[in-house]
């Protein structure tokens, strides 16, 4: 809001805070414009982070980053005495520096965290496979391990897992045009999270994802905003989709994730608990149920697959 008018985003945006996080209901029209001093007197320290990228999805969510829009975290960051590397990214969208702007969030998301540690584990055999997957040729030793998967007992993850593509008409790693191995772990958030494949609830398993990191979470919601608001592509995989966010639904899923005990984003490996019954994994990692019984199956009846 620059202009004393909130953008249905943005309105959307503070509402669901207010809901899921603040647990309050104040009438935003009632309430008076703070400062960053004021900010800065009110909020202790160990909140201002949340505070401040508060501020940076509320100038991205309607996706119209302006220079005037990015003067306010500006000012807030600055009385706030905050240095976030998240402020810096932002600049290079507002400048219009697109391919820093991906770089930068495909480097610190789950995305650039999970391949660094994948090539670190596999070393120049490990890159070797990413280079041909990346390439579309098939790597038959590495798609038969994933079709073993199918062997497995119903209602393990590793059958649900291969359920889960088949059902989607997708591909596993291995043959031509499936995933990454690196990120083998987002299909299976989407199986022990009960996310569906369309683009609104791609949004919500990222904002989920997001809520499970450790390191830079802020990141993980940038990715988000960028593939799913901003129409601008960071995964190699899918193409960008715009105007994608539900804020109720984005921050419902964060909140969700932020509940689960272990970060399964980045050093998780799925083949460690592929043999593992899921409801006995969403137990162990406290992935608790998604409020709205029914809404993937609605989204998916509205919305086409979209595959990242």
């Amino acid at each position: 809001m620059t202009e004393g008018e909130f953008h249905a985003l943005e309105r959307g945006l503070m509402e669901a805070a207010q809901r899921h996080i603040l647990g309050t209901a104040f009438d935003l029209d009632d309430l008076d414009p703070i400062t960053p001093s004021e900010l800065a007197a009110g909020t202790p320290k160990a909140l201002r982070d949340q505070f401040f990228h508060g501020c940076l999805i509320a100038a991205l969510i309607d996706s119209d980053a302006s220079d005037a829009e990015i003067m306010v975290p500006d000012a807030y960051g600055a009385t706030l005495g905050i240095q976030s590397p998240a402020l810096k990214t932002v600049h290079r969208l507002v400048t219009e520096q697109l391919f820093l702007f991906r770089l930068e969030v495909a480097r610190r998301s789950f995305l650039g965290q999970r391949v660094k540690s994948f090539a670190h584990q596999r070393g120049l055999r490990g890159v070797s496979d990413l280079v041909r997957n990346l390439l579309h040729k098939p790597n038959q030793a590495v798609a038969d391990r994933y079709r073993s998967l199918e062997r497995y007992a119903a209602g393990t993850l590793g059958r649900g897992y291969t359920d889960y593509i088949r059902a989607n008409a997708f591909s596993l790693p291995g043959e031509i045009g499936g995933p990454l191995e690196p990120i083998v772990f987002h299909d299976c958030l989407h199986v022990l999270a009960e996310y569906g494949t369309s683009a609104l609830e791609e949004t919500q398993i990222a904002s989920f994802q997001a809520g499970l990191m450790e390191q830079q979470p802020m990141f993980g919601m940038f990715f988000m905003l960028a593939q799913f608001q901003l129409g601008i592509q960071v995964t190699p995989v899918a193409g960008a989709e715009s105007m994608q966010v539900d804020p109720n639904l984005m921050i419902e899923a964060l909140v969700r994730g932020t509940r689960v005990n272990r970060d399964l984003t980045t050093d998780w490996d799925p083949w460690s608990d592929f043999d593992r019954p899921i409801l006995e994994l969403r137990r162990a990692y406290n992935i608790v149920p998604r409020d709205s019984a029914g809404t993937e199956k609605k989204c998916n009846e509205a919305h086409p697959p979209a595959h990242d």
